[in-house]
């Protein structure tokens, strides 16, 4: 069968081109665009032609046509909304409000409207806005979640909207990994996420135990806890946090563990891989290490907050955990804490994987040119990328721009290493979700209902791929 090939018609090609000058400053607000024959011989084609796109972008509320006078840039604000949990903390709150108020300077023509949400519930609300004919025009996500969306038809491929530069060979190959639906972007990362272990200087200290050479092994990682179990056996104090949510969290936060081993969910190609020998022997070791050990179990909040008291000595956690401690503690985080790349198993490398945050574009948006201006500009722009990335700790998607002096401390340089043998988690298959809950299932069975893991493996292995191919 040939393939269909279909066109856009001509006049809406010349209306995105329009609109793709008003949206990056070419036409100044309240000015008046060119003639309809200047543009016609601008972008070779006729005045009809022309006609056509200007009278869309009139219906849109872009332009406005005076008798006599001209087409104008319409002077008010298009107004963008954006659903995002940066604000859910005050610090992280203020940090977005600076974000966007730089922005906002930049762009007079660009009005930013937060729909604050947390991290537990965005799902849900975006779910929520998206069946209710409200979805944002942006919407912050975590990149596995991209295909989920995506294959509902709820986000816009992103290739119209964002600039070549922000699609450049500049920018990390694991940038746009996970972000993608059917070979299309959908998904661009707001700054890379590797998740590492990290140290409780204080705790360590007052356990009398010091780091070796990093990497750690798993067998150095796990006399360094039963050292500290020994010291805290009196105490309200734990070597390790463990998240226990009861979501598909308590399975991506002991990934690095089994990644340890060389396991993994699904491997590149798409098979399902979790009933394997690496991850029988990743949950061997992790059921073991919780068994012999004082290991806090809770959700992450409780256990950031214990963690910045001194009551955890280690815990799992990405780059934005930056922002968070220094709220939590009111001072740098290098003062009481060290990042410290992720133990591995005898001759492997210390593994990680990238659960990147991630803009992406709703396919309700009547604005998504703007929508990409937004993304561009708080991914890449110089003074705007700089600072949201340097404040809240993503490491920088743009490899030139990790140079910069803000990256150069010990926190970014130790997120950069664990960065070198990270990889994103393959979330292509739009039943990812869904299959989370069974990887989820097996964690609780294995780690705190006594299942047998190979049993348990070999069972959910069969769903997985009951559930990913039918």
């Amino acid at each position: 069968m040939n393939e269909v090939v279909r066109y856009t018609p001509l006049y809406l090609q010349v209306k995105d081109l329009i609109l793709k000058k008003i949206v990056e400053g070419r036409y100044a607000p309240g000015s008046v665009i060119p003639s309809e024959p200047i543009l016609a011989k601008t972008h070779g084609t006729s005045t009809s032609t022309i006609r056509q796109a200007i009278n869309l972008l009139v219906a849109e509320g872009v332009l406005s046509k005076k008798q006599g006078k001209g087409t104008y840039i319409i002077e008010n604000k298009v107004m963008l909304t954006f659903l995002s949990w940066i604000g859910e903390t005050p610090r992280g709150s203020a940090i977005l409000s600076e974000l966007i108020d730089r922005f906002e300077k930049k762009n007079p023509n660009i009005s930013i409207k937060v729909i604050p949400t947390t991290y537990a519930s965005t799902r849900e609300d975006l779910l929520r806005l998206i069946t209710n004919g409200n979805a944002p025009d942006v919407a912050q996500i975590v990149s596995p979640w991209t295909t989920y969306f995506a294959s509902m038809g709820a986000f816009s491929p992103l290739e119209e909207y964002l600039s070549e530069e922000n699609l450049g060979s500049r920018f990390f190959d694991k940038d746009l990994a996970g972000g993608t639906y059917n070979g299309k972007i959908y998904s661009v990362a707001w700054g890379l996420c590797p998740l590492a272990l990290i140290a409780n200087k204080g705790v360590l200290k007052d356990a009398g135990v010091t780091l070796g050479r990093a990497p750690m092994t798993l067998d150095q990682f796990e006399a360094l806890c039963a050292a500290m179990s020994r010291s805290f056996a009196a105490s309200e104090r734990y070597c390790y946090g463990l998240n226990v949510r009861h979501d598909e969290t308590d399975f991506l936060r002991i990934y690095t563990f089994l990644q340890a081993f060389g396991g993994e969910f699904v491997d590149d190609s798409g098979r399902i891989v979790f009933d394997c020998a690496e991850n029988v022997a990743g949950f061997g070791w992790i059921k073991k290490f919780l068994e012999s050990n004082r290991i806090f179990t809770g959700d992450i909040y409780s256990i950031r907050d214990r963690f910045a008291r001194n009551e955890i000595a280690f815990i799992t956690d990405g780059p934005w955990i930056k922002y968070i401690l220094e709220e939590l503690t009111g001072k740098d985080f290098d003062q009481n804490f060290e990042v410290v790349l992720n133990p591995t198993n005898k001759n492997l490398k210390s593994m990680t994987w990238n659960y990147n945050h991630a803009l992406a574009i709703c396919s309700q948006s009547r604005n998504k040119h703007f929508a990409g201006s937004f993304i561009d500009q708080v991914t890449n722009d110089v003074e705007l990328s700089d600072y949201y990335f340097s404040t809240v700790g993503h490491l920088h998607s743009n490899r030139d721009r990790l140079q910069d002096p803000v990256f150069q401390g010990d926190f970014f340089r130790a997120f950069l290493a664990q960065l070198e043998n990270a990889k994103c988690i393959n979330a292509h298959n739009p039943m990812f979700e869904k299959a989370m809950v069974l990887a989820m299932d097996a964690v609780k069975k294995i780690l705190f209902e006594g299942a047998d893991i190979k049993k348990e493996l070999t069972e959910k292995e069969y769903y997985l791929n009951m559930l990913y191919y039918g």
